[in-house]
């Protein structure tokens, strides 16, 4: 097998993870089988690069990420549905000034680190707020994403 299918078949793992479409049970399988493949990726420096991505992905997969807050989870909802609204600069500009100031209660509502991580997330609001009001003519309605002119 060569270097390239061998990524095709990582790829499509990886692919089916991020698009959680693949049972944990059928994850596991599925890394054994890969690991299975890597015996037969021709030639020798392929097959470490194979194992290399392999060991990475097996790391990445067992990672657990500490339990999120609800209050984090609640400021993580508001700041999404900021950034994916729809609207004319005006009401997406009075969307991200609400959803900035309920990031900032939400955040007032809890005690140390996880008050700033929750700030935080005020900060990307912040910078879609100013390039509207930089561009405001660079605005599409769908979603809220700017165009750029060349």
């Amino acid at each position: 097998m060569d270097c390239a299918a061998y990524d095709e078949q990582e790829q499509r793992l990886v692919d089916a993870v991020m698009a959680k479409t693949i049972a944990k049970e059928d994850l596991w399988s599925e890394i054994d089988r890969l690991k299975a493949l890597i015996q037969g990726v021709e030639p020798a420096a392929d097959r470490e690069r194979a194992e290399a991505s392999m060991k990475s992905l097996e790391r990445a997969l067992s990672y657990k990420a500490p339990p999120m807050s609800d209050e984090m989870a609640a400021a993580v909802r508001v700041q999404s549905q900021a950034l994916t609204s729809n609207g004319t600069p005006d009401e997406r500009i009075q969307v991200l000034e609400t959803a900035m100031a309920e990031i900032g209660r939400i955040a007032a509502s809890v005690d140390g680190a996880e008050a700033g991580r929750i700030r935080h997330l005020s900060e990307r609001l912040a910078m879609h707020l100013e390039t509207i009001h930089n561009h405001p003519d660079d605005q599409d309605t769908d979603g809220g994403s700017f165009l750029v002119r060349r």
